[in-house]
């Protein structure tokens, strides 16, 4: 047997509905915020830690190479000072330069003749 009348359908009142979708979707959204907030707390400390980190990395790396540079520049310039040093000792004392040469001359010889 075939009947013609409609299922029952319930009134639906659309102000109703909508409301509480809207309803429903605030409460998620609420939902996700809360649920998202340390979340985000911890990447925020995490990330500020991270930074903090590197900083001090690269202020270590920025101190050894400083220190590194004023290394270098000393042995740069150790040959320099030794070779003005020695000029001076000759400017200032020129016998004993010349004896003190005549001396390590004659006993570089001496061993270099015994071989």
């Amino acid at each position: 047997m075939h009947n013609d009348t409609p299922a029952f359908t319930p009134p639906l009142d659309d102000g109703k509905l909508q409301r509480g979708v809207h309803e429903v979707g605030e409460n998620l959204h609420s939902t996700i915020d809360r649920v998202a907030q340390p979340v985000h707390n911890a990447l925020d400390r995490a990330s500020a830690g991270a930074h903090q980190t590197v900083d001090r990395m690269a202020s270590g790396v920025a101190g050894a190479a400083q220190r590194l540079d004023q290394r270098m520049d000393r042995v740069r310039a150790a040959p320099n000072q030794l070779l003005d040093g020695a000029c001076a000792y000759v400017a200032a004392r020129p016998l004993k330069a010349v004896a003190t040469a005549f001396a390590i001359g004659w006993l570089l010889g001496r061993t270099g003749a015994n071989r």
